[in-house]
């Protein structure tokens, strides 16, 4: 029963009917029951209820457990606050602002962006740059792309022209055949004979402290400060009667790099083998002056050692950007007892091999952020702005072009490379600690990409560069800029930016928040760098409007199964020597080659000629078909041909580069590539036709 609760102890015939008792609560009590006398030995205290049955305190008992339950479920949902029906209620209630909310924001969102493309077609007359409004067919063609999942106009530099000043499309006129002809006649007779621009640069001078440690601004640098050099190719022909060939008549541009000056001037500027003086001494002579007097350099690197010492740039197979295989200038001469000036004006060399990060800021200029995140995407590590551009002409007048402007990036980090390097010391060596013995450091390679230059009829930059349509009788119609990115270097190990690695370098200290880099008219930089053929040896072809492109073959699909990669010339000096001349080179190469293309199995062998007179390899190369060797120029000097062991040891410059070149240029095109000496011969462990790989 429940509690105080008990059944009646009299019999039926006196109960009337079955009945229970309660305990009375204050007194109906000690007299007993209303209506029913008090009887001694019997609860005079309790109160009889009659249900009259069994059934009946059966349902009694139901229902008060109905009740009990009903009131504990009461009780749960007001501690939860409010019955379900009322929390869904509530929830819609406060739901509906936030749909407001959420409306108004996508409303605005989507005006916005309607606007930002709107916007990207109409005209900016800053900074010379013109866009073409083409209507309603441009501006869905632009959603299109943009819905696609295409590159917007915030991160993609798109140039688009006027119809009233030029009347075909910028690409088509780029390599239309009537319009690049009289474009070189016109610079063959402005140029000296040249049928393309030449390479030019403009020099900045050392970087400077505002009295701290903290870089000062450059950012109101005047372009009347900068000087201008040129550096014609084949400058033993310079007459303006001579028709030169053009930038890209051989294979690659490199030919055409400023990197030495001839062994013919030895005498002025000292040796490569047991050098006494300071090329920094020399470093005007090499540099060279103005252009309007006649008067052209060698290297400009030790005039401004923020240039890189360039050794070869090349396009991507599938043109999206631009290969830049750089040389370390300051592991030339590293002798710390003879070469001070050089070790110390050539510090920024290694500045160039450490990423900084960079942003945008107002007015098509950028800023030095503080770190990684701050950075634009694309800037994240960086060391050049590149700047694309081509020329055509209108009437007698010679207009440029400016095609976009990208942020270099890395092929891979060499500040993280060198931290990953076992006992390795910070890229940046101290006088203290001796000659750079790093060779890791000796090469490193940078890329430029190439802007998403878009037409209205769907034909970009990237492919009209890959298909080879922008180079016509060998001579370029685009052309590269290269600005550098001016910091000091880092001299810590550690680097900045490297994945897990803790840093001390502090860019707050070093320049700030808000270190603008001055425009690119007011900044040291290369100019006129030729974009030539990429190096791409099959190609399908694939049908875009008027115009066949080409499409070099995925990564997967190589062309050759092993290839090799030789440095020769027709006459060298061994290490150290100064008079003795080797010229056996010619009768070496042909065994060479007949070995490992008939004997070997190699598919394919690239030859790099760094003969430096009249005389080379050609006429060994030429005996053999094409598609078996192919000959790249490649007259750069090594910088310093002592032997290792010397007090300032020697560097071989010119052969790094050359495998380092190898690699990047022919890599992609290959399973298996060999860097070999023309005295190296492998011995075959099975017969070459079994070319499985196993």
């Amino acid at each position: 029963l429940p509690s105080g609760w008990k059944k009646d102890p009299r019999p039926a015939h006196e109960r009337g009917s079955p009945s229970y008792t309660k305990r009375s609560q204050g007194g109906l009590g000690s007299e007993g029951t209303p209506g029913r006398p008090a009887r001694p030995g019997f609860d005079n205290t309790a109160t009889t209820y009659d249900h009259g049955g069994y059934n009946r305190r059966r349902q009694f008992y139901t229902d008060l457990l109905v009740r009990a339950s009903m009131y504990r479920r009461r009780s749960q949902s007001s501690r939860s606050g409010a019955s379900p029906r009322s929390t869904i209620g509530e929830f819609r209630s406060a739901l509906l602002p936030v749909l407001l909310v959420a409306s108004i924001w996508c409303f605005i969102f989507w005006t916005s962006l309607w606007f930002s493309l709107y916007d990207s077609l109409s005209d900016d007359v800053d900074d010379n740059r013109l866009f073409n409004r083409r209507g309603k067919g441009v501006l869905a063609k632009k959603l299109e792309q943009f819905l696609a999942g295409s590159p917007s106009p915030e991160t993609v530099d798109v140039r688009r022209w006027e119809e009233s000043t030029i009347e075909d499309s910028v690409l088509r006129r780029m390599v239309d055949p009537d319009s690049s002809s009289k474009l070189q006649q016109f610079l063959k007779q402005s140029s000296g004979g040249y049928p393309n621009l030449i390479i030019e640069a403009f020099l900045e001078t050392a970087l400077e402290t505002d009295g701290t440690e903290r870089l000062a601004s450059r950012a109101s640098n005047n372009p009347q400060d900068l000087v201008r050099t040129a550096y014609p190719y084949n400058r033993e022909s310079a007459s303006s009667n001579f028709d030169k060939q053009g930038a890209c008549s051989r294979v690659g541009a490199q030919w055409t790099l400023p990197t030495s000056h001839p062994p013919a001037l030895d005498k002025i500027f000292d040796r490569n083998v047991l050098r006494k003086e300071n090329m920094y001494d020399h470093r005007h002579a090499l540099a060279g002056i103005s252009i309007e007097k006649n008067n052209f350099g060698f290297c400009p690197v030790d005039a401004d050692p923020f240039l890189p010492w360039l050794h070869d740039v090349f396009p991507s197979g599938d043109g999206s950007f631009i290969e830049l295989v750089i040389s370390n200038k300051r592991r030339c001469n590293t002798d710390p007892n003879k070469f001070v000036s050089d070790l110390i004006n050539l510090e920024p060399q290694i500045a160039l091999m450490q990423p900084v990060p960079v942003k945008r800021g107002g007015s098509g200029r950028y800023v030095l952020a503080t770190s990684i995140d701050d950075a634009d995407k694309d800037g994240r590590q960086t060391r050049f702005i590149c700047r694309f551009h081509s020329s055509i002409l209108e009437g007698t007048t010679l207009r440029n072009i400016e095609l976009g402007e990208t942020l270099s990036t890395y092929s891979y980090n060499p500040e993280h490379a060198n931290y990953l390097k076992r006992g390795s010391k910070p890229i940046l060596t101290s006088l203290e600690q001796g000659h750079d013995e790093q060779i890791w450091n000796a090469v490193w390679n940078a890329r430029c990409p190439v802007p998403q230059f878009v037409e209205g009829d769907g034909l970009t930059l990237q492919a009209f560069i890959a298909s080879g349509k922008t180079v016509l009788h060998g001579v370029p119609s685009v052309y590269l800029d290269l600005v550098p990115v001016r910091t000091p270097a880092r001299r810590t190990k550690e680097g900045f930016g490297i994945p897990g690695v803790k840093s001390t370098f502090d860019p707050d200290l070093v320049w700030g928040d808000d270190h603008y880099l001055p425009p690119v008219q007011a900044s040291g930089r290369l100019v006129n760098i030729p974009v030539c053929l990429p190096p791409t040896v099959e190609r399908p072809v694939i049908d875009v409007g008027d115009f066949e492109l080409t499409r070099p073959s995925e990564r997967k699909d190589k062309t050759h199964f092993l290839v090799g990669c030789v440095w020769a010339a027709h006459s060298f000096s061994t290490r150290g020597q100064t008079t003795i001349s080797d010229q056996s080179t010619s009768s070496r190469l042909l065994e060479f080659l007949t070995y490992h293309t008939s004997i070997a199995g190699f598919d394919h062998v690239y030859v790099y000629d760094n003969s430096l007179s009249n005389r080379t390899l050609q006429h060994v190369t030429d005996l053999f078909p094409r598609d078996v060797v192919t000959r790249i120029p490649w007259p750069h000097r090594v910088c310093n041909n002592n032997r290792p062991m010397h007090s300032n040891p020697g560097e071989r410059s010119s052969q790094y580069a050359a495998e380092s070149s190898c690699r990047a240029r022919y890599g992609p095109n290959t399973l298996w590539m060999a860097s070999l000496d023309v005295g190296e011969f492998p011995v075959i462990a099975q017969h070459p036709a079994n070319k499985s790989v196993e």
